[in-house]
């Protein structure tokens, strides 16, 4: 198990008002790990000090998918 796996539902309770899925739980969790690296205490505390703003990482990655394929 990678070790941002364990905060999937806390980023879900965060965002629970843009019903964010478990898919889109992980593509925040994986761009916050490749921001400070392979450190559970770190990536808690990014997704603690985010919270609401956790949205603007999916959105910036959606946006980048859309790039890519156009």
């Amino acid at each position: 198990m990678t070790c941002w796996m364990k905060y999937i539902n806390n980023v879900k309770n965060y965002l629970a008002t843009y019903n964010v899925n478990d898919q889109e739980a992980r593509q925040i969790l994986e761009d916050v790990e490749r921001q400070v690296g392979h450190n559970p205490v770190l990536i808690k505390a990014v997704v603690d000090k985010e919270k609401d703003g956790l949205i603007r990482r999916l959105r910036k990655k959606k946006k980048e998918m859309e790039m890519a394929y156009t």
